[in-house]
């Protein structure tokens, strides 16, 4: 029998009076430490509980305890009338790995799956916390009412003995989806079932349903190209096979699908405000790509990311306001008219899929939170949400033109920029033959932020550009910033 370590365990362990980690908790782990680093080896004699609390300075109820969690755990264990031992039975290989010693584990020694290594090969990208200006995308947060935010969501956390608490409906409030049914009536002509909406955590989620519901491996989606990232990403992921379609003045080259692409299962379009290219489909071509569905069998999926901010005349109607035949999914959110981290967004479903969907969302993950859905209803029903709108779209029409004006005035050299009557960016069209990631690189280290139209597109596109989000910066910021944009890129010419 090995004897108990006794001077030689206690130089090993050093309590700290002074930590906010008690006592007991610092003894455990410096024991757990000991064993599983060999130090104390199987078989061996611990110190009597007496001994060990003596020699630390420590209450024996401490050590006693510490004992008995090791012993229940399987790292030690108790003989009557003998003592306390290390396990002769314990396989550290088989530990806890966040209680073996650490060790540098080689990613090739790992094995994933082709829908993972797919998912790695993904240019979605996201900013997480504070995002550097001209980031595409973001609301002008410090403008956001916060205050009467929070007071609904006060009474969603007092009211009905707290049912909001639980996980909510798998389609989503009622009351909220009932709120968004008026909202799209009014603002997007569409006439709406509220049982046909299912609530999502954002439109990312929504995309993720659709394609888990609608998609098999191998299938066809038409998806613009340029178009938005992460949806086409997620599709791929799923195993269908994605086939680019150009945009030209009307929107979405139907002529052009036709003709080169297989039939396919989804059509992905975002007809009132083209992402990233800004292009509005016109009536003729939205009839036409309703039509084409409705003959084979073919769905849409109509993303709607930023309809509210229109800067000329109101909204247009949505692509699914003509859709007689119910075959659009029609995806809105509340990320970009809000804020991100709401993390609402919705699916207004063709006749018979709410169940369908609503198993679909519960199985991969119900995400979106009764409390929230519940303070979001209450913040439409009672106008605040149209307020906002209205006063952001004025706000960011502002800051629109003031970038657009800065950009012709110190940065004309250097980039061509498109116009824009709608949306949350613009496009700055690259001069003198740059490259628009190396630019994004370059801006990124300057502190401005933007988008390499080239990430958007699965085919090469002819033209380089930046994707510049306004909306989320404020308009006094503007002029110093574009100055310092247009030296970075001028610095990039230099060095070229």
């Amino acid at each position: 029998m090995l004897k108990p370590p006794k001077d030689a365990l206690l130089q090993n362990i050093r309590i700290n009076r002074a930590a906010p980690v008690p006592i007991y908790r610092q003894l455990d782990s410096a024991l757990r430490r000991l064993i599983l680093d060999g130090t104390l080896r199987p078989a061996q004699k611990l110190p009597s509980t007496r001994d060990l609390a003596l020699g630390l300075g420590v209450s024996r109820i401490t050590v006693k305890s510490v004992y008995e969690q090791l012993v229940a755990e399987g790292y030690v264990e108790a003989r009557t009338g003998a003592g306390t031992f290390v396990s002769h039975e314990l396989d550290l290989k088989t530990a806890p790995e966040n209680q073996r010693p650490r060790r540098r584990i080689k990613s090739s020694g790992v094995e994933i799956s082709g829908r993972a290594r797919t998912i790695m090969s993904s240019r979605a990208t996201a900013r997480h916390g504070e995002t550097d200006p001209f980031r595409p995308g973001v609301p002008a947060l410090d403008l956001f009412p916060v205050k009467t935010w929070n007071r609904y969501l006060a009474e969603a956390m007092a009211c009905d003995e707290r049912r909001n608490l639980s996980y909510g409906s798998v389609t989503g409030s009622a009351a909220l989806r009932a709120s968004i049914a008026r909202h799209l009536t009014d603002a997007r002509s569409m006439q709406v079932d509220p049982d046909q909406i299912v609530i999502t955590s954002g439109a990312q989620q929504a995309f993720v349903l659709i394609s888990f519901v609608l998609l098999n491996q191998g299938d066809t989606v038409w998806y613009e190209n340029p178009g938005h990232i992460a949806g086409r990403d997620v599709m791929q992921a799923m195993g269908a096979k994605i086939a680019p379609v150009p945009i030209d003045n009307e929107g979405l080259d139907l002529d052009h699908a036709i003709s080169r692409h297989p039939r396919p299962t989804i059509i992905f379009t975002t007809p009132s405000h083209q992402q990233p290219l800004g292009t509005t489909m016109s009536l003729t071509r939205r009839l036409a790509l309703l039509n084409y569905a409705q003959e084979n069998g073919a769905w849409i999926i109509e993303d709607d990311y930023d309809s509210e901010f229109r800067y000329r005349g109101r909204p247009l109607p949505a692509l699914s306001a003509l859709d007689t035949e119910r075959r659009v999914f029609y995806v809105g959110t509340f990320s970009k008219s809000l804020f991100a981290s709401v993390r609402i967004g919705y699916i207004v479903l063709p006749p018979g899929l709410t169940d369908t969907f609503a198993k679909a969302r519960n199985l991969l993950g119900q995400s979106s939170s009764a409390v929230v859905e519940h303070t979001l209803a209450r913040f439409m029903d009672d106008g605040c949400f149209v307020e906002h709108i209205r006063r952001m779209r004025r706000i960011y029409r502002d800051r629109r033109d003031t970038l657009f004006q800065c950009l012709k005035q110190d940065c004309a050299d250097h980039v061509d920029v498109q116009p824009t009557d709608a949306g949350m960016h613009m496009l700055a069209w690259l001069r003198g033959g740059l490259d628009d990631q190396v630019a994004h690189s370059a801006l990124l280290e300057a502190g401005i932020d933007s988008l390499p139209l080239s990430v958007y597109a699965t085919e090469a596109i002819a033209d380089p550009a930046l994707v510049l989000g306004f909306s989320g910066v404020s308009e006094n910021r503007i002029p110093k910033l574009v100055k310092r944009l247009s030296e970075t890129l001028a610095d990039l010419k230099r060095w070229r």
